[in-house]
């Protein structure tokens, strides 16, 4: 393992022999908690995986592959009556989403600067998992089931969309921010509905 950590290191800090990068590889992480109702006993929590390789055909531009994984939990704890003697005390929705996406990267500054913008475009197949269950009680044995609602897959053909500021640490090391949409095929005025925001890393190699 520390010989690794050297190897790595070792990598990040080498200068490049030339201005143009042959291969760029990054990881982004997100998280987002968001917390309502009168009594704050609701969530919603979002987590966000990703990781990409880009192959640069020009200086500026590159062929983008990118894979990317999410969890939205959406945690309700409201009670309400569903029949005499029954309440609903908890619905928890688990929907998790894979991506696998195709594109072009394009930097719009140049290489060397410090600050770096970057847009990204491409295609994307987007697989979509949802699962969940609900907690009823019994209100006057107060006991508590628990019931597992099923399962459903789908798949769609999607595009993608971000842009990101790089900031350059190394020659081969930077840190970067990003915002990135994923939309159904040529729906574009949905990508303003599904914004995720991202913190990573990029290293040349």
């Amino acid at each position: 393992m520390k010989n690794i950590k050297i190897c790595l290191l070792f990598l990040i800090l080498l200068p490049l022999k030339s201005q143009s990068a042959i291969f760029e590889f990054s990881l982004d992480f997100g998280y987002d908690k968001q917390l309502y109702g009168v009594n704050r006993q609701n969530s919603v929590v979002s987590r966000n995986y990703s990781g990409g390789i880009s192959t640069y055909l020009f200086d500026l531009t590159a062929i983008d592959l990118t894979a990317s994984s999410t969890q939205d939990i959406t945690s309700q704890n409201d009670r309400y009556n569903v029949a005499t003697g029954i309440d609903v005390i908890g619905q928890q929705n688990v929907v998790k989403t894979n991506v696998f996406g195709l594109g072009i990267k394009q930097m719009l500054a140049a290489r060397g600067a410090r600050l770096t913008p970057i847009i990204s475009v491409g295609y994307a197949r987007e697989m979509v998992t949802s699962s969940g269950d609900i907690t009823v009680e019994n209100t006057v044995s107060n006991a508590r089931s628990v019931f597992s609602l099923t399962e459903s897959k789908q798949s769609y053909n999607s595009m993608f969309g971000s842009f990101t500021l790089q900031l350059k640490l190394t020659e081969r090391f930077s840190l970067k921010g990003s915002v990135k949409t994923l939309f159904q095929a040529f729906e574009f005025n949905k990508a303003k509905d599904n914004l995720k925001y991202l913190f990573g890393i990029s290293w040349i190699f």
